[in-house]
This record gives C-alpha cells, structure tokens and sequence, in this order.
C-alpha cells in the first residue's frame, strides 16, 4: 500500500480463484438475461436431469449447482486449462500500458507500480475506461465515479469482456456531490470529468479526495486529450495544481512533440507527517 510504511505485499489471487469467478460471473450474466420463464424451464430441466439419481437428496443447494452446471453447458464456457492459457497471455498484455491506449510516460503508468493485490483505487471520471482497465489489471480495487451514466455503461461493460469486471465497481453520481465513503490509497481524477464544474465546487471536491487518502498517497491528475471519453476538452490538467499546495507535485518526463502547454498531466504525494515535521524544524 501507498503508506508510511509498506506493509509485505500480499499474495496474488490463484488462478484457480481467478476462473472460479470468472465461471460465476457469465452464469449470472447469463440468469440475469432471462425472464423468469425461461429460469423456471432451466430449472425443470434440471430436476429431469436429477431423477434418476434417486440416491441423491434433492436440496436447494443441489439443484442451483444442477442449474449451473446447464448453463454452463449452453454458454460452452471453457475449462480450466483452456481458460488458463488464454488468460495468462491476456493478462500479460493487460498490465501494459500500451494495451489501453496509455502512454508509458503518463502519471497513472508509474502508480501501477506502487500499488499491491487489493489496494483501494478511486477514479474520478470514467473517460474511455483505460485508466480503471489498467490499475485493475495490476490487482487494484477500484471505485469509478462519474455522473454520465452512457460512460459508465460503457465501462461495465468493457470490463467484463476484459474478465477485470470483478475488480471494478462504478457509481453514477454527480461530482459536486460526491462524498467519499471509505479510505484509498490513490486518487486517479480525469481532468475532463470535472470541466463542468464550478472553480468553488473543484476545490471542494478535491479537498474531500484529499481527507480520505493516507499519508503518502497519491492523486494522479491525467492529461485531456481528444481519446478520452467523450467530453469536450475544456479543463488543462494543470488548472487542478492549485489545490495541491503542500503536497509534492511530480511532473511526468513528456517524450518530445508531447511537452506544451499545461496539460501532460501530474502526480500530487501527500507528504508524510514526519517529512512536514522535519521541515517545519528545519
């Protein structure tokens, strides 16, 4: 985690665990798809199927997994060898900045590299979804917020074609009323998402993303560009430095051609308490 102090990084999820819900997650779908008639026929289907295990004691919980295992069939859903294979490489190319369109020089590329198996992320601004896309495929638990339903749309469903849906939760929610509910080891505000705001309502907004990230945690603010979800560019990155005054402020190092103007993007590090302590004696 993004703390004073690094804690022995986690395990990773098993595979075996990866698959397992990665199986659950299309039955559900797939439930969730079908009136109720078509769940009850399933269901009959099922109990045929049970009948001449007569030695079986039929239970709720025997015939849900029945009703799975059906599902399952028509979906043709992989085993778990064949699954394996094709989700180490996917996996491999996911942790990539490249994959999503990212650059490798943009500030979300080297929070990657700081988060662990689990960390809390929190995203303001859903844009084309690469950001989440991509922490999520390091392990990261993250939360979008974003008031434009058709983007979070969007990203739902991205995120389950990419098998990451598991890790990522969205939220509609209008920004200037957005109040943080748990703690997050970083903050990833797309600069775009908070150009329909008032100067007064972003600075309220970033001071609430402010009281609820850890000492040493990091706000990355990400650069506007046309790719970046719909909405139109009216908010340079750099307009947002103001309301990080006392935290460090780390400038990507922009590849040439990339470098004008005020709008590459940056990272904001909350500084630790020792660290202010130190200086204010100093």
């Amino acid at each position: 985690m993004l703390t004073s102090e690094r804690r022995a990084r986690r395990p990773p999820r098993s595979l075996r665990a990866e698959y397992d819900q990665f199986i659950e997650q299309r039955i559900e779908e797939y439930k969730d798809s079908l009136p109720r008639a078509d769940i009850l026929a399933i269901g009959d289907e099922a109990m045929h199927e049970m009948s001449d295990a007569l030695q079986l004691q039929l239970t709720e919980v025997v015939l849900r997994d029945q009703v799975d295992s059906i599902i399952r069939r028509r979906l043709r859903l992989p085993s778990f060898r064949r699954w394996r294979e094709k989700h180490v490489a996917l996996r491999a190319a996911q942790v990539q900045p490249g994959h999503w369109g990212l650059g490798p020089h943009d500030p979300v590329a080297g929070l990657a590299e700081l988060i662990e198996e689990g960390d809390p992320v929190l995203v303001i601004g859903a844009a084309d979804g690469a950001c989440p896309l991509f922490l999520a495929a390091h392990g990261a638990t993250v939360h979008v917020c974003d008031p434009d339903i058709a983007a979070i749309y969007g990203l739902e469903s991205r995120s389950v074609t990419e098998q990451l849906g598991a890790l990522i939760e969205c939220s509609v929610i209008q920004l200037e009323r957005f109040e943080p509910f748990a703690w997050f080891v970083a903050c990833v505000i797309e600069a775009a998402a908070l150009s329909g705001l008032r100067a007064n309502e972003r600075a309220m907004l970033i001071e609430r993303l402010k009281a609820v990230t850890p000492e040493g945690g990091r706000h990355v603010i990400m650069p506007v560009s046309s790719s970046r979800g719909p909405r139109e560019a009216r908010l340079a990155s750099d307009a947002l430095k103001s309301s990080y005054v006392g935290w460090d402020i780390i400038r990507p190092n922009a590849p040439v051609g990339r470098g004008r103007g005020r709008n590459i993007g940056f990272t904001a590090v909350r500084p630790r308490r020792s660290d202010t302590e130190e200086e204010v004696s100093n």
